[in-house]
């Protein structure tokens, strides 16, 4: 990583605390961003802390705010529809620029690599982001004064004091800490698990991942290793987000082996595992989840579902940080704008892209009945309670060559 100066993050840290404590005594603060003038603003120093003014000010453009700006978002599809970007460029009179990707390490990778330079904003999953902050990409945000732009808006299972600790970073060993510093604010959340066709599969069948084992069923598998390698460990019994034993990887390469012997076809992308599914080729997709699912359910295919079995499912939290590097004067604006319980409720049911639930509490307040049966609002939390969230794979790397191997046998 290539860094333009010699401060280390912990003088950055301090420097921007600093800079803002006397920036808010002087009355500096506000306009737009919270930043201080005389070229002391977070804005401009690579790693300095993100602050925020009170009072809701980031939602409305100020005279400090220049206009014609851009902002760079490295993001999922869905944050690009029409009806969650445009009404902020209209109103702060500014454009938005999203470059999507599919994929959280070729996605790290690129920002790794140099690209950081071209993005003011970037949404991972969130296992991501203490790797991002460890490897100095992002800034970390200042908590209380973002609260009420975010965690006071979220609903129970997403408060700080109700244990909800994966924006927070311990920058000590760069774990999830819930008493560490913010580097993100959750935005979309929804769970990897299968899907199954309702009419073709029994409800007994499909209690257990079991059920993409058995050739009773036609099998689809999403060429989608990543997420497909934590749900054949969760079927084993195995926990997904630790160091391996030889005898654990062996045990996930068999399980692996006799999946793809079962399976029917595979399929290389959700559009064609939606499509598979539509037609009837497939009674079941693995993977899947309610970011694959929603599209078809959206269209009235209800009887397409991401279960999640009692062997649970993988919960994802899509979280947006602020990359390191010089940012428009309507950077913070923008996360603010899209953090508002109306927009939030937009990205949940964009005009294109996939239908997710977001953990906004005025969206949760708002879905209307079609929303709430179709993303099943009324089952997230039990979803949540039987499953576990998204923390990384350490040794990623021994299971890769097993899913290659799989893939050859079909």
């Amino acid at each position: 990583m290539t860094n333009d100066h010699d401060l280390t993050r912990r003088r950055y840290l301090k420097a921007a605390t600093a800079g803002a404590a006397m920036a808010g005594a002087a009355g500096c603060l506000g306009g737009g961003g919270g930043g201080g003038s005389e070229g002391n603003s977070w804005r401009t120093q690579e790693l300095a802390m993100v602050p925020a003014p009170g009072d809701g000010a980031l939602y409305e453009p100020t005279e400090e705010d220049e206009t014609g700006e851009t902002i760079n978002h490295l993001t999922w599809t869905g944050y690009d529809a029409s009806n969650v970007q445009d009404p902020f460029r209209e109103r702060f009179n500014c454009q938005t620029q999203l470059d999507l990707f599919t994929s959280n390490p070729k996605a790290f990778n690129r920002l790794q690599s140099g690209e950081w330079q071209q993005f003011h904003q970037a949404t991972f999953d969130m296992a991501w982001i203490p790797r991002l902050a460890e490897a100095d990409l992002i800034r970390p945000i200042s908590y209380e004064d973002w609260k009420p732009y975010t965690f006071d808006q979220y609903i129970d299972l997403f408060k700080r004091e109700n244990g909800y600790k994966y924006a927070f970073v311990n920058e000590d060993d760069y774990t999830f800490d819930i008493d560490g510093t913010m580097y993100g604010a959750p935005q979309r959340f929804g769970w990897a698990s299968f899907v199954v066709n309702t009419d073709t599969v029994p409800e007994d069948a499909y209690m257990s991942y079991d059920a993409a084992w058995s050739d009773e069923y036609n099998v689809g598998v999403y060429d989608l290793m990543f997420w497909g390698i934590q749900i054949i460990m969760l079927r084993e019994g195995i926990d997904p987000f630790k160091e391996h034993t030889e005898a654990e990887v062996e045990q996930v390469k068999q399980a692996t082996f006799e999946l793809f012997d079962n399976a029917k076809t595979l399929l290389p992308d959700f559009a064609s595992m939606n499509q598979a599914m539509k037609s009837g080729e497939i009674d079941i997709g693995f993977i899947s989840g309610n970011w694959i699912n929603g599209t078809l359910r959206r269209g009235g295919n209800l009887q397409f579902q991401a279960i999640v079995p009692e062997e649970g499912s993988v919960i994802w939290v899509e979280t947006t940080a602020f990359v390191k590097g010089d940012q428009p004067t309507v950077s913070d604006n923008y996360l603010a704008y899209m953090q508002k319980g109306e927009n939030a409720l937009k990205l949940s049911w964009p005009t294109s892209g996939g239908t997710n639930v977001v953990p906004h509490q005025t969206a949760w307040e708002n879905y209307n009945d079609r929303q709430r049966e179709v993303l099943r609002v009324d089952e997230v939390r039990d979803i949540i309670d039987r499953s576990v969230f998204y923390t990384g794979i350490p040794d990623l790397e021994k299971f890769e060559p097993i899913w290659r191997q799989a893939k050859s046998r079909l």
